[in-house]
């Protein structure tokens, strides 16, 4: 439990800090995003806390328009799966300007809103 709780607070301190961090194995060096307290390739516990480059192209997305009560002001919205440079995937809502819809490979950075209760929340935006 102790690795689980070290983790999470890890990957929350750095989006509170507008940083996007993953975990590196330092057996066989394999990177997860967002991080995990094991290593899903080798098994190793021994893992370290790695800042991860926040930007690279949507593979896929999807337009939210039931939500759950937490965003239920904010339909529609888009939800997209981001593919790193590192080739990792995370899940994000996208920030589009008006009339601009997203597209496959479309290149975009991590942006960071303050929710309500305080932390912040991964976003994505155009680059």
């Amino acid at each position: 439990m102790k690795e689980i709780n070290k983790v999470v607070k890890s990957y929350e301190d750095a989006i509170n800090q507008n940083r996007i961090v993953g975990s590196q194995c330092t057996k066989c060096h394999e990177i997860y995003v967002p991080p995990r307290p094991v290593c899903k390739n080798c098994g190793s516990y021994d893992i370290d806390i790695t800042t991860i480059e926040g930007q690279g192209k949507i593979i896929t997305w999807t337009v939210i328009h039931i939500a759950p009560p937490t965003h239920i002001n904010k339909v529609p919205y888009t939800l997209a799966i981001v593919e790193l440079s590192n080739g990792q995937r995370l899940t994000g809502i996208m920030r589009l300007p008006e009339g601009r819809g997203p597209e496959f490979d479309m290149e975009v950075i991590a942006d960071f809103d303050k929710a309500e209760e305080g932390a912040k929340r991964l976003r994505w935006r155009p680059k």
